[in-house]
């Protein structure tokens, strides 16, 4: 019973009275007011608000629905004092610390807390590094430090605690504030367990009294390992850490040496689109990197990224291509281009693609001029249509790409259908073969009876790298397929005209030319021809493959004419840039009497 003035207050009566009022609240409101109620009404509150608050919980860390932590962030300063010593509450507060909201400083939570929730929410927690040091005697956990140089990373909750078992006590010790305070535990010499709140525990083997600890010796051996590298040049594989993220650099944690996360500057990571504004992103997947710096006293290695290749790849202006958002700008949207460009990371560097701000579709309430792009409702990983209007650069130093949104001018007939993207793979049967191309009817996983099948059209240009059929001038007809046949392709986008899938059947491989000339060496010979002079410059096309490739014109000292076609001795390539510095070996006199052009050979 509620007792106000002296009256005891019919609960039963009172809550019905309360639903009109409550009927105008959000659905958050309505939970912190089902909390409040229940904190008022019952005598029991503390396990009944901990199952209200454990949904929040739920709907945040398991589908993801990160913007009740903004709600949270607020309803945490009006909750009464007693529900914040609750489970939920406490992992309401870590969720907000791994958004950077504002929350309560929460010691740990009483009572039980659900193993299963609590793991989802780690996910979300950011790490931090502790250190520790044995003595025969006693574990010391705390900041790492000459005293403590074996970090280990763990959850960076409020407190970092972890869990520390040994042979006198199989149940473990929880040990918090470890990443401020020193603390430490009579483990002896037998082997530990650290286990920290994500699950993840440390393995400390037995050690010998006296004797350096093992792990003091396996991290002199990987600090020997990586000085040695370091002195040899040797290019490691690292891959970024998504933690401690400043505007300076970012972390790498090593391949070959798991346990090593190094220090990568900016400026040794050479990528353009970390600089200004984007700062903040860093890059997903592998990168070649080479150790730049190991310091054993202060147990930091720093590491600078070795350059892929920059090449646009199959990417041409006016090519509609699925893209994936980056980053947000104060610009525009940054894409990543560079699956559909074809390329490898990291041999390859990454192909962005930025929309300016005054390409953005419209939104309400947005305009590029008042606001930035980063206010503009399209959130990371987003997926969507866009065609490329301008590429300059690619040189060896970078590669400028603009795109604006696909419309109904790129794709008269409309959109792919439903279950199609650019890039797919899938099954056909050639059903039509005519002069400009061969077309399909195509295996997909959506097809319902009494409905027609799906079509695709294969155009010449998409039949093979060879020469014949990359410039067109062969009849489809001609192709060697016949009607039934099955094969491989894959969609490159909606043909102009008829609005039907466009497929590829070249594209299941990588263009063989661009092989063939980054398989060149000094001393390899290839036949081309010549296509044209600008300047001081030769264009000549390699053959068989057709692929294109600039050569001096002092080193054919002037003799040729445009068709004529000459065997040259490659003296040094640079295929990212397709060119080459090649002398003349011989000009054909009368390619209808020649035998077919040998392929390149001298391949190392």
């Amino acid at each position: 019973m509620v007792v106000e003035g002296g009256f005891d207050l019919d609960i039963t009566r009172l809550r019905p009275m309360m639903h009109g009022g409550l009927d105008l609240l959000s659905p958050l409101l309505r939970i912190e007011e089902r909390v409040v109620w229940t904190y008022m009404t019952q005598e029991d509150y503390l396990d009944a608000c901990d199952l209200e608050l454990a949904a929040v919980v739920r709907g945040v860390a398991q589908e993801r629905r990160l913007r009740m932590l903004e709600w949270a962030s607020g309803a945490m300063t009006r909750l009464p004092e007693d529900v914040l010593k609750t489970a939920s509450v406490w992992l309401l507060a870590q969720l907000c610390r791994a958004q950077h909201l504002p929350h309560p400083q929460l010691g740990w939570p009483d009572g039980p807390v659900d193993d299963g929730l609590f793991l989802d929410v780690m996910h979300y927690v950011p790490q931090t590094v502790v250190g520790l040091s044995r003595d025969g005697t006693r574990l010391t956990l705390g900041p790492v430090s000459a005293q403590r140089p074996i970090g280990i990373r763990v959850p960076a909750t409020h407190p970092v605690s972890v869990r520390v078992q040994w042979a006198g006590n199989r149940d473990g010790q929880l040990l918090s504030g470890v990443d401020r305070a020193v603390s430490s535990v009579p483990t002896g010499t037998g082997p530990v367990t650290i286990v920290g709140l994500d699950g993840r525990a440390v393995q400390l083997s037995a050690m010998t009294p006296g004797e350096t600890p093992p792990e003091v010796k396996d991290q002199q051996q990987v600090f020997d390992r990586l000085e040695d590298a370091r002195v040899r040049g040797l290019e490691l594989t690292g891959s970024p850490v998504r933690l401690d993220v400043g505007p300076h650099g970012y972390l790498v944690r090593l391949r070959e040496e798991p346990a090593v996360t190094a220090f990568m500057p900016l400026s040794s990571a050479r990528m353009p689109w970390l600089e200004g504004d984007l700062v903040e992103r860093v890059p997903e997947g592998p990168q070649r990197v080479r150790i730049a710096r190991v310091d054993r006293e202060r147990q930091r290695v720093g590491v600078k990224r070795v350059a892929g290749i920059v090449s646009r790849g199959s990417l041409r202006t006016g090519q509609l291509v699925r893209a994936t958002v980056t980053a947000k700008t104060i610009r525009g949207v940054l894409f990543d281009l560079t699956e559909a460009a074809g390329l490898e990371v990291p041999r390859f560097e990454r192909v962005f693609g930025l929309m300016r701000s005054q390409s953005l579709p419209a939104s309400d309430g947005w305009e590029p001029k008042l606001r930035s792009s980063r206010s503009y409702a399209m959130d990371e990983n987003t997926e969507l249509d866009v065609v490329i209007t301008s590429i300059d650069g690619g040189g060896s130093r970078s590669l400028r790409i603009r795109v604006r949104p696909a419309d109904r001018r790129d794709v008269p007939e409309g959109r792919l259908p439903e279950g199609l993207a650019v890039g797919d793979r899938l099954w056909g049967t050639v059903t039509e073969k005519a002069y400009h191309g061969i077309r399909f009817s195509l295996d997909t996983h959506t097809e319902v009876e009494g409905t027609e099948s799906l079509h695709g059209l294969v155009l010449n240009t998409e039949l093979s790298w060879e020469g014949r059929w990359f410039y067109g001038g062969g009849d489809a007809r001609e192709f060697p397929l016949v009607t039934g046949d099955r094969c491989e392709l894959v969609v490159v986008g909606v043909h102009a005209v008829t609005g039907e899938p466009s497929l590829s059947l070249k594209r299941l491989m990588e263009d063989p030319g661009l092989v063939t000339l980054r398989s060149l060496r000094p001393g390899s010979e290839v036949d081309g021809v010549i296509l044209r002079r600008r300047n001081n410059r030769w264009r000549v096309r390699l053959e068989p493959w057709s692929t294109i490739a600039t050569v001096a014109a002092d080193s054919f000292g002037g003799r040729l004419r445009n068709g004529s076609r000459v065997r040259m001795r490659v003296l040094s390539s640079s295929p990212s840039r397709q060119v080459l510095n090649a002398e003349l070996i011989k000009v054909y006199a009368d390619p209808a009497l020649e035998v077919a052009p040998r392929p390149p050979h001298g391949r190392t």
